[in-house]
C-alpha cells in the first residue's frame, strides 16, 4: 500500500512542476487526470492514446493546459483519496478511468465537468447516466460495454478451446462491477451447459492460489475481466499462467499477448480513450458541457491469439 500512495504522489508532484510556468494563465485549462493504472510521463498505452488524441488537437501538457495526474497502479481502494487531491488542486476537469474510478467520482459531488472513461459495464446499470444519448449534469464518458460482449467473448474462447465445458473467470472480488459481471459470465455459460469457476484475485499476491485452486476445479481455460486492476498485473498474469499450466485470456489491452499472455479477448479500447479525448474531451475543453454530449462505446468484440504460447497450451491458433 505505501509504494502505490508513494508512485501516486511521485507522479503529480512531476506534472506540478512541468506546468508551472502555466499555471499563472488562466486561460490555461488544467485537467486532472485518475487513471486506474500506468504512470505519467511514461503512460500505458491507454492513457498513451488519450493524451495523444489532445495533443493532436492542439491541447499538451505545460503549453495548452496544465495536467494534473494521480495513478492507482492497479488499486482500486485508492480511488477517493486520489480523486479529493485531484479535485484539492483546483482543476477545471476531471478525467477518471475505470468503473470503480468513476462510481468515486459521482460520490465526491464535484461540481467539475467529469469524463469517466473505460466504464466496464453498461453506465446505465453502473449507476452513472440514467440514458446514452447525453451525460448526466456534468459527467460523461466512454464505456466498453457491448450488450452481446459475454456471449461473444464465450464464442471465442470456444474457438480457441473447443468442446470447452469449465471456464474460470478470473476477477477482483473488490471491484462491484467485476461481481455484477460474473453473475452474467455465469448465466450465459450455463444457457451452453459450461461451469463458470470463480478465480478470485484482488492483485498478483492471489494469482498463485488463484490457479491452483481452478486448476483443482478441472478449470479447462480461463479469462480475465477488464480493469485496471487486471490490467496492472497482466504480466504477471501471463507469467502465472505459463508456470501453472493453465491458459489465460484476459479481456484487457496493453500488449498482453506481446508480454507472453495466450490471447487478448474482448472490446479493444485503446481507440476509444483516443476517441474519448477528440469526440468528448476536446468539445468539454472548448465550453460544451457534459449534458449535452453523448456517451461513447464500442462496436464490436475481437480476438488477439499469441500463436506461439497457444500451441504450448494445445489451443487452437489463427493458423490453424
Amino acid at each position: 500500500m505505501n509504494k502505490i500512495i508513494k508512485c501516486a504522489v511521485t507522479a503529480g508532484t512531476i506534472v506540478g512542476a512541468i506546468g508551472a510556468s502555466a499555471a499563472s494563465d488562466n486561460s490555461i485549462p488544467r485537467v486532472g487526470f485518475v487513471a486506474g493504472a500506468g504512470g505519467y510521463p511514461k503512460m500505458a498505452v491507454t492513457n498513451q492514446a488519450f493524451f495523444d488524441g489532445l495533443s493532436d488537437a492542439g491541447y499538451k501538457d505545460g503549453s495548452t493546459m496544465q495536467v494534473v495526474f494521480r495513478t492507482a497502479e492497479g488499486n482500486m481502494r485508492l480511488m477517493p483519496q486520489l480523486i479529493k487531491e485531484v479535485l484539492a488542486e483546483k482543476v477545471d476537469y476531471l478525467v477518471v478511468s475505470s468503473s470503480p474510478g468513476c462510481a468515486a467520482a459521482q460520490k465526491a459531488m464535484t461540481s467539475v465537468p467529469v469524463l469517466c472513461i473505460s466504464v466496464q459495464d453498461d453506465p446505465i446499470k453502473e449507476g452513472l447516466t440514467t440514458t446514452l444519448a447525453h451525460g448526466n449534469g456534468n459527467m460523461v464518458g466512454v464505456h466498453s460495454h457491448l450488450p452481446d460482449g459475454i456471449a461473444q467473448q464465450l464464442a471465442m474462447l470456444q474457438k480457441l478451446k473447443p468442446g470447452l465445458r469449465k471456464l474460470s473467470v478470473m476477477f477482483n472480488p473488490m471491484n462491484e462491477t467485476h461481481k455484477r459481471l460474473l453473475v452474467r459470465w455465469e448465466q450465459i455459460a450455463a444457457s451452453q451447459n459450461i461451469d463458470i469457476i470463480a478465480m478470485p484475485a484482488v492483485g498478483s499476491r492471489d494469482l498463485e492460489k488463484a490457479i491452483i485452486n481452478a486448476k483443482a476445479s478441472q478449470a479447462e481455460i480461463a479469462i480475465g475481466l477488464l480493469g485496471a486492476d487486471t490490467y496492472a498485473m497482466r504480466k504477471e498474469v501471463a507469467e502465472a499462467a505459463s508456470a501453472y499450466g493453465l491458459p489465460i485470456a484476459m479481456d484487457t489491452p496493453g500488449g498482453y499477448t506481446e508480454m507472453g499472455g495466450v490471447a487478448t479477448i474482448g472490446v479493444d479500447i485503446v481507440p476509444l480513450y483516443r476517441q474519448g479525448a477528440l469526440e468528448l474531451m476536446v468539445p468539454m475543453l472548448k465550453g460544451i458541457r457534459p449534458s449535452e454530449l453523448p456517451w461513447i462505446g464500442p462496436k464490436v468484440a475481437t480476438m488477439k491469439i499469441n500463436d506461439g504460447v497457444a500451441k504450448r497450451f494445445n489451443l487452437a491458433t489463427q493458423s490453424k
